[in-house]
């Protein structure tokens, strides 16, 4: 009799190490591991196709890894991670160690590339072409320091050979906030969050209107009759293009032109606050967390054979510059941008 309860002790002990390890294979399981752990699992899966209740995790691939940084930040555990999750690619980092603040993806310019904001309070954006979608997520951490990497920046991409819908970039945004959300949790980083209840999918493209009828991010340009322009939101990066003109563009923190930009106490790659060169005159700002240095640059709009040093900026020009920093600065708590020179 002892002999048999042994026997059926160990039958089930085989069956439940059996019924754990098939477990660990389920889709919400194997993303669950990904990331350091730090992914929004639901709706990642949800991002990437699979329902959350699923039990077949054959030809369910996920993959991850972490990566250095910078030997000036001391990134919390876990930090900095990738991973893809059945053709969905996903990075966590901090921003003052920012290698994928656009994610994998870096759009080139026309009509269909402007950085979108979120919307419901979050700090991020959105970027679509027709064969692929990127979402970025900033969040600016209270209790870390620069040297601890200043807040947490979450970059994720609409699966592979998925065609690119008002739903898949619904899916991108909830994806990439609650993958910020979880972070925030996962590393201790005391920050504000948006509302993910009330977030919307971002329009795919930008909007051309009069300049008189802007309300956006080109409100109160003159130097052009139209414009192409987006929401004014908490976004990292805005753009507006004075259509004939000039593209102006607002970029902080991990967003600017160098990721080191902050740390080296540089300006978009620059050493001024403010200036002109042969492609572009620009402004800074300095401001708080994760956002740094507020960089605010007017260059020829593409296809442009204009040089600035032998075509300076016009007064209206340089008017349109300065309104659209100023905006910029005030949305995000900065402070005044630098004066253009004269």
């Amino acid at each position: 009799m002892k002999r048999r309860l042994i026997g059926f002790a160990v039958t089930l002990a085989v069956l439940g190490a059996g019924w754990y390890g098939f477990q660990l294979q389920y889709p919400a399981a194997k993303t669950g591991r990904a990331c350091s752990g730090m992914l929004s699992v639901d709706s990642v899966l949800d991002l990437a196709g699979k329902s959350q209740l699923s039990l077949l995790g054959l030809g369910f691939d996920v993959s991850s890894w972490q990566f250095d940084v910078s030997d000036d930040v001391e990134e919390p555990a876990g930090l900095a991670t990738r991973c893809i999750v059945d053709g969905v690619e996903i990075s966590i980092e901090t921003t003052a160690g920012a290698h994928n603040a656009y994610g994998v993806y870096t759009f080139q310019r026309d009509q269909n590339s402007f950085a979108m904001p979120l919307n419901a309070g979050w700090q991020g954006l959105m970027a679509t072409d027709r064969d692929e979608a990127t979402a970025s997520v900033l969040l600016s951490c209270k209790n870390w320091t620069q040297r601890e990497g200043s807040g947490i920046l979450v970059a994720a991409d609409s699966p592979y050979d998925v065609e690119v819908t008002e739903a898949i970039r619904l899916k991108l945004a909830r994806a990439v906030t609650g993958t910020a959300q979880r972070a925030a949790e996962k590393t201790g980083c005391v920050t504000e969050l948006g509302d993910e209840g009330k977030l919307t999918a971002p329009p795919a493209t930008a909007r051309t209107v009069l300049a008189g009828d802007a309300t956006g991010t080109c409100k109160g340009m003159t130097s052009e009759s139209k414009v192409q322009e987006t929401d004014a939101a908490r976004s990292p990066v805005e753009e507006c293009v004075l259509v004939g003109g000039l593209q102006l563009t607002a970029e902080y923190g991990p967003f600017s032109d160098r990721s080191d930009a902050v740390v080296n106490g540089k300006y978009g790659g620059h050493d001024t606050p403010s200036g002109v060169d042969r492609s572009t005159a620009w402004t800074a700002a300095t401001c708080e967390g994760a956002l740094g240095i507020g960089y605010y640059d007017a260059s020829p709009v593409e296809g442009s054979d204009r040089k600035f040093t032998s075509d300076p900026l016009s007064k209206e020009e340089r008017a349109d510059l300065e309104h659209f920093a100023e905006q910029s600065a005030a949305r995000h708590g900065c402070g005044a941008p630098a004066p253009l020179p004269s």
